[in-house]
């Protein structure tokens, strides 16, 4: 029974799956893949790889490993295909459910569960159970269907692969001890574990964390058959030190804290109040995997602003409150239910505590779902055994049958990328991002109208349907930026009605005078300054100029808000970018590690004036540790 359900999962995780293995490349894919020079190589030269896996720009590691995978996904096919990258990823999914299983079977062997009486079928059926229920579940399509999250995939993998080692080594050190070379052993492989963990994703820094979690909830200190207490002692503070730690510089030296809040509508406080209901959230989809509810975003969930506000924010808090205490004092009477729930919590504590990231992302489930997946099939199984009406079989098929239709749905979606978007604003119409995802897409598919075979009515169809949902937006949220550009760039371009009766770039001129830049109006600003470069943006380029001129003064220190302006300068003649050259030595003083800002230096003086170029290329190395940058500087001297 046990290979034929693990065929059959498998079977159906390549099938559900391989629905959308042709489905779009968007979102971060685009900068990370498609618009990387550096990652899109042919193999063929040593220094090509080390370049491609330090070339993003993500995270304070680069995240080599992860980008590695990419340039040979690149190096094996010629280009960036959505179907090598995707499958790519699906092969990485079905690797890390055959680590949940053998995690799973590990962890029913712990001390603390030998009371509950698994012989060694019972165990290899509720482990494949376990993995079956993680691989189909439907909140992990947009970690294996997202390109670029093969990140978080990989940091799982290795972070799970030592929790695995560890489990292991401690199932026999618990029976029988160990000698110093044996855990320095392995000790050596925990590290190499959580190194290629860490380099995949940041998140990999949670593996010791982890290890404290099985340590104290599953094994509690027992060395050679015998509970040795500094043992334990050992283990509760591997398990506190790093709480105590967070709780010590968010509250009194927070300016530690990676990241800046000076981007984001939300501050510390706020994040911290919704991050208690959101925790809620992902368990309640990870319990009842309601796909109506799941989505690619979910701005349109209100933020906490204080205790009251929602009045579901004490509640969450105070229920967290309660699940801590239940697992830290009942860890004995309930060691499973202990381990998933702060196996849980730590999974989670990177991305859903103190830095400053988005508030929600259904990925970020993708490790701590493990710990509730064995708890799940374990329940299974009890229940199966103490109700005789029931069997295992049904019960479990019917779970997982379940979950596959589920997952099927979602895959479905997830194959073109107007489809996606629509069902994200069926879904949310009340999320400002779905409303504006789904009005690009169909902007773009407006833009391919040709190519597709599209008739007057249609094209025009589908320009009026695209600006709907761009005027929706905007009704939504009347502060964003991306609204205001793409209704000033379709009113430009195919309504020059509307674009008398609407000043559109006179409201991004107010807004510009005290509006605080998320990431998203970044990047609408940044779409905004290409379409002044084009024709049809030619007559208003001077007015986006003295628009990013406004923000440059505002932001002073920004390398990306200058970099706007650079573009519009270079592109207006030499007068305008001769009034640069303060701007741009002061943001290159102000940047003292970016390599752009030297970059920008060397490209502003080019070839007229040697001795300053040479001066700026000479800097522009100097900041280049990992030289990333040599292909570029030597496109420079071929010139």
């Amino acid at each position: 029974m046990v290979y034929r359900l693990a065929a059959a999962v498998v079977l159906g995780c390549i099938v559900a799956y391989g629905l959308a293995l042709n489905g779009p490349l968007f979102f971060d894919d685009v900068p990370n893949l498609l618009e990387n020079p550096r990652v899109q190589i042919d193999g063929a030269t040593f220094d090509d790889w080390r370049v491609a896996a330090l070339s993003s720009d993500s995270g304070a590691l680069l995240r080599p490993v992860a980008m590695l995978t990419f340039a040979m996904n690149y190096a094996a096919a010629g280009e960036f295909t959505a179907f090598s990258l995707k499958a790519s990823n699906l092969i990485i999914h079905l690797s890390i459910g055959w680590l949940v299983y053998l995690f799973a079977q590990a962890l029913l062997q712990a001390p603390a569960l030998r009371g509950h009486r698994l012989d060694s079928p019972s165990r290899r059926l509720i482990a494949v159970l376990a993995a079956s229920i993680w691989l189909l579940h439907p909140i992990h399509v947009s970690t294996v269907l997202y390109a670029v999250q093969r990140m978080a995939q990989l940091s799982m993998l290795f972070t799970l692969l030592g929790l695995l080692l560890f489990t292991r080594y401690r199932l026999r050190w618990a029976e029988v001890g160990a000698g110093t070379g044996e855990v320095i052993a392995a000790a050596i492989w925990l590290l190499l574990c959580a190194v290629f963990a860490v380099l995949s994703k940041e998140n990999g820094a949670l593996l010791p964390w982890l290890i404290a979690v099985v340590e104290v909830t599953l094994f509690r200190g027992i060395w050679g058959g015998k509970s040795h207490t500094r043992l334990a002692l050992i283990g509760w503070l591997a398990l506190l030190l790093p709480l105590v730690l967070i709780v010590v510089i968010t509250l009194f030296v927070p300016e530690l804290l990676p990241g800046s809040y000076g981007y984001r509508n939300f501050t510390l406080q706020e994040r911290l109040l919704t991050q208690g209901r959101i925790l809620w959230q992902y368990l309640s989809w990870l319990l009842v995997p309601n796909i109506v509810d799941m989505g690619f975003f979910h701005d349109d969930i209100p933020l906490s602003r204080d205790f009251w506000s929602p009045f579901t924010t004490a509640l969450s808090l105070l229920a967290w409150c309660g699940v801590l205490l239940f697992s830290l004092l009942w860890r004995k009477r309930f060691p499973l239910t202990a381990f998933a729930f702060l196996f849980y919590l730590v999974a989670h504590s990177l991305e859903s505590s103190v830095i400053p990231l988005e508030m929600v992302f259904e990925h970020r489930n993708y490790l701590p779902s493990v710990g509730f997946a064995v708890l799940a099939s374990v329940g299974i199984f009890r229940c199966a055994a103490k109700f005789q009406r029931l069997r295992l079989g049904a019960l479990a098929g019917g779970i997982l049958s379940i979950l596959l239709v589920l997952l099927v749905v979602r895959t479905y979606v997830w194959r073109d990328e107007v489809a996606l978007a629509r069902f994200e604003v069926i879904n949310h119409p009340q999320s400002v991002r779905a409303n504006f995802i789904y009005g690009n897409a169909l902007f773009k598919r407006f833009g391919q109208s040709q190519a597709l075979g599209l008739d007057a009515q249609q094209q025009q169809a589908l320009a009026v349907t695209s600006r709907t949902y761009f005027e929706r937006m905007h009704a939504l949220d009347g502060q964003e930026f991306a609204a205001l550009v793409m209704l000033y760039q379709l009113d430009s371009n195919y309504f020059p009605a509307l674009a008398e009766q609407n000043d559109w770039l006179g409201a991004m001129e107010t807004l510009a005078q005290t509006r605080r830049l998320s990431s998203s109006d970044r990047t609408a600003l940044g779409a905004l300054v290409d379409f002044a470069l084009t024709p049809a943006g030619a007559r208003d380029r001077d007015r986006i100029g003295r628009l990013m001129d406004r923000f440059g003064e505002r932001y002073p220190k920004s390398l990306e808000m200058f970099a706007y302006r650079y573009k519009i300068a270079m592109a207006s003649g030499n007068e305008r970018k001769a009034e640069l050259l303060p701007d741009l030595e002061r943001v290159t003083r102000f940047n003292e590690d970016s390599t752009q800002a030297a970059a920008y230096l060397a490209q502003y003086h080019g070839t007229q004036d040697l001795a300053p170029t040479y001066e700026a290329i000479r800097e522009w190395m100097r900041r280049d540790q990992y030289r990333r940058e040599l292909p570029a500087i030597r496109e420079i001297f071929n010139k």
